[in-house]
């Protein structure tokens, strides 16, 4: 993901531009700050195994953070994680001696092969979490695209427009599209759809249900 252009919003009206320069602004700023929430989070989870400048090396090994963003994602991680910093309780590499004996030479090394297949399997899963987190993000913010762009383009179009935008991958794009699209429905029921949900008893819309309109078929290319 790279940072977000406006190249192909120059056929929408000049208000929705102005709007969707907007959304795209405060998605980039709602990325910046889930990124570094969930690197503040690594290094704590991995705080047993890796010291803190490790650790952060290894999170923007295993999450795809922008390159336009990771400079500022350090540094606000750093800043959240002060207290661990200042406190000196961050792991400290231990620096003892090799032992001389051929089986304590064995046993150690297969404890540094288990330490490090279980260290790498808990940068894994608290890469997983931050993917997670960032897609939750993209989600919300395709969402709010649009809403801005409901009077102009459909919602399948509109969410695709937030995707290229910024340029996610396919893996990426897919996931985040098609969560995007069924959240969507979930909030945009047909006509029969919302009087079903109304009518059920002890069910209240969280929010404002509103006719779903029909897909574009340019979509996912």
């Amino acid at each position: 993901m790279t940072s977000p252009t406006l190249m192909g919003s120059r056929r929408f009206a000049a208000s929705t531009k102005m709007r969707l320069q907007l959304v795209f602004a405060r998605a980039s700023e709602a990325l910046a700050d889930t990124y570094q929430a969930q690197a503040a989070e690594f290094v704590r989870r991995l705080k047993p195994r890796l010291s803190v400048d490790e650790a952060l090396q290894r999170y923007f090994h295993e999450v795809g953070v922008p390159a336009a963003l990771e400079e500022t994602v350090r540094a606000r991680a750093l800043i959240s994680l002060a207290g661990l910093i200042e406190s000196g309780s961050q792991h400290e590499p231990r620096t003892a001696g090799w032992a001389l004996r051929p089986d304590h030479m064995i046993d150690a090394l297969r404890k540094r092969v288990q330490h490090i297949e279980e260290t790498n399997l808990e940068c894994r899963l608290a890469g997983s979490m931050s993917d997670e987190a960032v897609a939750t993000t993209h989600v919300r913010m395709a969402l709010e695209t649009a809403e801005v762009l409901a009077d102009e383009i459909t919602p399948d179009e509109a969410i695709m427009h937030y995707v290229r935008t910024f340029n996610l991958s396919s893996i990426d794009a897919q996931v985040i599209f098609r969560s995007a699209m069924a959240q969507w429905a979930e909030l945009h029921p047909l006509p029969g759809e919302a009087r079903a949900i109304l009518a059920q008893p002890h069910v209240k819309p969280s929010l404002e249900l509103r006719s779903r309109t029909e897909f574009g078929l340019r979509v996912m290319v």
